[in-house]
């Protein structure tokens, strides 16, 4: 029996979340109401604000694991930004959304590039 590689684990779950994801896409209702709502948004918010704070101070220090973190922080700003905009209502709270996003992805970006070019920002990488 062929031992599965690990790289192939990803690949596996990506293929069967294909048809999870059509499910959930056309059986779902279109709305819905959440217990804890403001505690959802809060928890996030905060997962942000402290992988923001540690993105800079690991780039400052200089840190080699800023890479990781702001990789993740960039993943839940741009997961942020995405719920802002799919649960906004019409009209001015969807152009609100929006410009929200515009301006968090912005930020995001900031940390990918931090994360990206951190061997550059860190002489101690050498």
């Amino acid at each position: 029996m062929k031992r599965l590689s690990l790289p192939a684990v990803p690949a596996i779950a990506a293929a069967a979340m294909v048809p999870w994801t059509i499910g959930i896409a056309t059986l779902l209702p279109h709305t819905a109401t959440a217990r804890h709502w403001n505690t959802v948004w809060a928890g996030l918010d905060v997962a942000i604000i402290a992988g923001l704070a540690s993105t800079s101070w690991l780039a400052r220090r200089p840190d080699r694991r800023v890479a990781l973190v702001a990789v993740a922080t960039t993943t839940l700003m741009c997961a942020d930004a995405w719920f802002d905009v799919c649960t906004s209502g019409a009209g001015i709270p969807f152009v609100t959304a929006c410009v929200e996003a515009a301006a968090e992805l912005a930020v995001a970006a900031a940390c990918l590039t931090i994360g990206l070019h951190q061997e550059i920002l860190s002489p101690a990488a050498t």
